[in-house]
């Protein structure tokens, strides 16, 4: 005997059919809505850091532009670096070019402070994308940001407006030549004139003569690299001979309180020693006194140049300036002294008096700067 549904058994299940296909349809659409979402996000992130990447090489392609002209016009690209005046808007340019707004910039190197090759840049997207709300006020594909008076407005409420937006972040870096002038003669061995000679920095190959602004152009390499200088830059540092190393120049926030007021004093009565070649003090890392801000090393000399180490004029200020900080030293904080490949530490029990006297030597680490010879170092108690 074969049972049959009855027409009203057969609408139930028929209603129950169309409502789960119904359901299933409505959870796909929303599967679909939210790969749609996240797909908008992805293409933000990936379109900001495009803009990032272009801000990045702007920023350092300014300074490509200024060191290259420096050395068609007949001098070394010596303090040629990071101008934030013409540097800043070439990258906000270039991120606005691609649909975003630069927030940040700043400049680092690995040369004490004093050229700022390397730029990170921060970035964000001009597009935004609204969190969704229960009430359906917020369109699935809003992709506006808040304006001004919606931001004021949900400040004065003590709300805030919840968006997705594209933040990235880049770093790039300029090359600079490796360069130096050569004189010309005549028949006689009389100099007649000069001219500049350079190679692409860390080439190994020989110098050659540059004629030409693309010339020096193609010597002066910019790429996108993936970490910041050891060394903060400053324009308030300004290189070589300014003068003026104050705290946010040589470290800013990431020094110890201690370490900017020990500093100051050091620079308000040697500044004239240490300008020539600057000074560095927080840079990064996880040895040593500098990543903790409580360390500074005062340059007497070009540790790039052919004779690393100081001329007469600046070794006496160097040691009539360690001999300073020794008699000053409890009024300065300071924790130990490195100079010439000596150490003193107070707090190591050796005694206070003429540096000659009481300074210890250290290993030899291999070459002038990790030996201290063009640079004294000075680090302050915690």
């Amino acid at each position: 005997m074969k049972l049959r549904l009855t027409s009203r058994q057969a609408d139930e299940q028929g209603q129950a059919s169309l409502f789960l296909l119904v359901g299933l349809t409505l959870s796909l659409l929303s599967l679909t809505l939210l790969f749609i979402r996240l797909g908008d996000v992805n293409e933000m992130r990936t379109t900001a850091q495009s803009a990032a990447d272009s801000a990045a090489l702007a920023a350092v392609g300014d300074i490509q532009h200024r060191t290259a002209q420096t050395i068609a016009g007949g001098s070394l690209p010596w303090g040629v670096g990071w101008q934030q005046s013409s540097g800043k808007p070439a990258a906000e340019n270039y991120a606005e070019d691609n649909n975003a707004t630069l927030t940040d910039i700043r400049a680092s190197d690995n040369q004490q402070g004093q050229v700022g090759n390397i730029v990170r840049v921060e970035v964000e997207g001009t597009g935004c994308q609204r969190e969704l709300k229960d009430d359906s006020s917020v369109h699935w594909n809003n992709r506006e940001c808040p304006d001004k008076e919606e931001l004021e407005e949900a400040k004065e409420n003590g709300e805030e407006i919840p968006v997705a937006t594209g933040n990235a972040a880049a770093i790039a870096e300029v090359r600079i030549p490796d360069c130096e002038q050569r004189q010309i003669f005549d028949v006689f061995d009389v100099v007649i004139g000069s001219y500049i000679a350079c190679r692409p920095e860390g080439s190994g190959q020989p110098h050659t003569r540059v004629w030409t602004y693309g010339q020096a152009k193609d010597m002066t390499e910019v790429r996108l690299v993936d970490r910041e200088g050891q060394w903060k830059y400053s324009e308030l540092s300004a290189g070589p001979g300014s003068g003026r190393y104050p705290c946010e120049a040589v470290g800013d926030q990431n020094i110890t309180k201690k370490m900017c007021a020990t500093h100051e004093a050091i620079m308000d009565e040697w500044g004239a020693v240490f300008e020539t070649y600057g000074v560095g003090c927080y840079r990064a890392g996880t040895k040593g006194e500098h990543p903790k801000g409580r360390a500074c090393d005062y340059m007497v000399s070009d540790p790039n140049s052919g004779n690393p180490l100081p001329d007469a004029k600046h070794q006496r200020g160097a040691d009539a300036a360690a001999q300073w900080m020794i008699d000053n030293h409890k009024e300065l904080d300071i924790y130990y002294i490195i100079w010439e490949q000596h150490i003193w530490n107070p707090h190591n029990g050796e005694k206070v008096g003429e540096w000659d006297e009481v300074k210890r030597p250290m290993e030899d680490r291999g070459g002038s700067t990790v030996n201290h010879y063009d640079h004294i170092h000075v680090s302050v108690l915690p």
